[in-house]
């Protein structure tokens, strides 16, 4: 299934395009290194903010979606001076369905 990677939250709109570019791609590799699938990750993360028990495979994608959203959130961030911005990832399959967004704040 197709899907897009987009940066959100209360600070992305101060981030250039370039910058938006270079968080998606880093995000992007770290799902290909990992052979994961973003919408999997992001629906294991939302299934874990709501308390609900994981299994293994869930756990994993989790991990690998906070690996994909911290290097999205450094590759946008670089070279700002303050981190303790509002961004974060979401994926949305390319169909249009609802965006699911997990939150990392930092």
């Amino acid at each position: 299934m197709a899907f897009i990677i987009t940066i959100e939250g209360e600070h992305a709109a101060l981030a250039s395009e370039d910058e938006i570019a270079d968080g998606i791609a880093a995000a992007r590799e770290v799902f290909a290194r990992n052979e994961a699938d973003p919408l999997a990750c992001q629906l294991a993360v939302t299934k874990l903010e709501q308390d609900e028990l994981l299994n293994r495979e869930e756990a994993l994608l989790c991990l690998i979606w906070d690996e994909a959203e911290e290097a999205a959130f450094r590759a946008v961030t670089l070279g700002w001076l303050s981190r303790a911005v509002d961004i974060k990832l979401a994926v949305r399959a390319e169909s249009g369905e609802e965006v699911v967004a997990a939150r990392l704040t930092h």
